[in-house]
């Protein structure tokens, strides 16, 4: 006798393969998906606070609103990943709404520094981690600079 299809058993087995095999990946992608959106975050972060150094030593001067001297930062804020005070960016990872805080002093107006939060998640963790490699501390005023 011929068969010309599967039988319920054979369907079964296949159908619990690919259950394990989903379980497997689909939390690993979800994890690829967290790790390329703090890449991207550290990324905009570094470019922006270079864009923001390049803004004060071109004019002389800088804005109290960080999206109005780059436009990286001003992605992060339209994406509602960072939030935008006057001289002051905090910026969002994961379930921390103050990951790391990028803040110009406003009394100076001579240089930026950055700041973590104490009590990070994971995926801020991996974000401070990330920017903890790189020097933030930008001056745009002293003796060394002239405009």
């Amino acid at each position: 006798m011929k068969r010309s299809g599967f039988t319920m058993i054979e369907l079964i087995f296949v159908i619990i393969i690919i259950g394990i095999l989903s379980a497997i990946a689909i939390p690993k992608l979800s994890a690829t998906r967290d790790d390329a959106e703090v890449v991207k975050i550290a990324a905009a972060l570094r470019n922006g606070s270079n864009d923001i150094v390049s803004y004060a030593l071109t004019k002389g001067r800088v804005e109290s609103n960080f999206s109005l001297m780059s436009s990286s930062f001003e992605d992060l804020e339209s994406s509602n990943l960072a939030v935008m005070r006057p001289y002051k960016m905090i910026l969002k990872a994961g379930s921390i709404q103050n990951c790391i805080t990028l803040e110009i002093n406003s009394t100076t107006l001579s240089n930026m520094k950055i700041s973590f939060y104490e009590n990070p998640d994971s995926t801020c963790s991996s974000l401070q981690n990330i920017v903890k490699k790189v020097n933030y501390n930008f001056q745009f005023r002293g003796s060394h600079v002239t405009f």
